[in-house]
């Protein structure tokens, strides 16, 4: 019985780990990537974590839950507002870009 049910999770783990890569590709900075995909899997468990609230400096305890498909449209969306329209070119340098695991950690995929 085992076997079965192993046989079963075993491809939702591939798919889950096949659409992180896309998650990863369409983000437009590539940094930590081990920890932005600890996060990305935890998102999608739904996970409470805390962010620092720049308004008065604490950390601020918040609850984030996402598909997939939320996740990598996020990513695109966001890499698709850097963009300038006429030229397609990059508007921000990558020094002013959060983390991939910042921007997970944020919930950022719901700002867009």
């Amino acid at each position: 019985m085992s076997q079965v049910l192993q046989l079963f999770s075993e491809p939702t783990k591939a798919v889950a780990a096949s659409r992180f890569e896309e998650f990863w590709s369409a983000y437009p900075k590539h940094v930590g990537k081990a920890l932005a995909k600890a996060k990305y899997e935890a998102i999608l468990k739904g996970i409470k974590t805390k962010t620092v609230d720049k308004d008065s400096g604490g950390f601020m305890e918040i609850e984030l839950s996402a598909t997939e498909e939320e996740l990598v449209a996020g990513a695109k969306k966001y890499t698709l507002s850097l963009l300038d329209r006429n030229t397609y070119k990059r508007t921000v340098e990558d020094k002013y870009l959060p983390a991939p695991a910042v921007w997970l950690n944020q919930g950022r995929w719901m700002d867009l």
